[in-house]
């Protein structure tokens, strides 16, 4: 039987390493990869354009545009392989002299996000909103780009201050703001904003509230899930348990493709949850963390109704 040919776009990371250089192959699938879909920041968010718009098979997509784009029928399912996934209080920054120490002290300024509905934002807003206090409404939101695919055809309520950064309109330019003390405050996922001199983050110790976040709430923020079209699967019902088994040997082999910082980083997150992330919604903290990120949404006003978590993702993967 000949190889079905797919082409799937995700991140070239350590838990993804092995299946782009052909060390993990899924079984029956001639497996085409594509990671770069834009220059600088904005590379996750063209790759998410494309899924929505069909010109990949299938990939990794953001959760928020993909609850979306499922709630309005669009052809795609997910895998319980959630492939960006960290904790999220590490992504809150103040410029480095401002006077501000806390997070609560977020309402009435400044704070810039790449995107409202974005999944990591949505995160960060929920744990200011629920943590901190400070709702997204007492916040004037400074985004980079406008909300993309599925995320543009659900507006902030209208009681949500979200204005465009000025020309040029890019994440760079938003964190040079930030840094010049025009913003108040970035909620970014880039690590390479940890090295920033012009920025501090605004927990000294983020692994320490992290840890407290994750055994009062039992939630680990997830980010992003592999998603195929279902025609595939209707064609080939094989196809998906495939893709299941190879992105789990892929993390299962990601250690060997980690520096020892990242290592470091994801012993510790064992640690935190007592037994490594599995890709499942049986064991371990991926429903409760999707149903957090739902309940999150919710509460942001960005869903009009609370999805069924199993019909979000093709039944073969359900009981895995």
């Amino acid at each position: 039987m000949a190889s079905v040919p797919l082409f799937l776009g995700f991140q070239r990371a350590p838990n993804t390493q092995s299946l782009i250089d052909g060390a993990v192959r899924p079984k029956g699938i001639d497996l085409s990869v594509q990671t770069q879909f834009a220059e600088g920041y904005d590379n996750v968010g063209a790759r998410h354009r494309w899924i929505i718009e069909g010109k990949l098979d299938g990939g990794e997509l953001s959760i928020s545009s993909f609850i979306l784009a499922r709630l309005r029928g669009l052809p795609l399912r997910a895998f319980p392989v959630f492939l960006s996934r960290r904790f999220r209080h590490r992504c809150m920054y103040f410029p480095v002299n401002s006077p501000l120490r806390d997070p609560s002290e977020l309402a009435g300024k400044k704070v810039t996000v790449h995107r409202y509905n974005a999944t990591t934002p949505v995160w960060l807003k929920g744990i200011l909103q629920n943590e901190y206090g400070v709702k997204p409404q007492s916040v004037e939101w400074h985004v980079a780009e406008p909300d993309i695919a599925e995320e543009s055809l659900h507006p902030p309520p209208p009681d949500i201050r979200v204005r465009f950064i000025p020309a040029p309109r890019t994440r760079e330019h938003a964190i040079e703001m930030l840094e010049r003390e025009e913003l108040d405050a970035a909620l970014e996922p880039y690590d390479v904003l940890s090295a920033n001199s012009k920025l501090r983050r605004i927990f000294a110790d983020h692994h320490k509230v992290e840890a407290e976040f994750f055994r009062r709430t039992g939630a680990f923020p997830i980010n992003h899930l592999l998603v195929l079209r279902e025609c595939f699967a209707d064609a080939h019902p094989w196809i998906v348990e495939s893709l299941l088994n190879a992105f789990r040997q892929a993390e299962s082999a990601a250690d060997s493709y980690r520096s020892e910082k990242q290592k470091e980083e994801a012993a510790w997150e064992r640690s935190v949850m007592g037994e490594p992330f599995a890709y499942s919604l049986k064991k371990g903290p991926a429903r409760r963390s999707l149903a957090t990120l739902i309940d999150y949404q919710i509460q942001q006003g960005l869903l009009d109704r609370r999805p069924d978590i199993e019909s979000l993702f093709f039944p073969q993967t359900l009981d895995v």
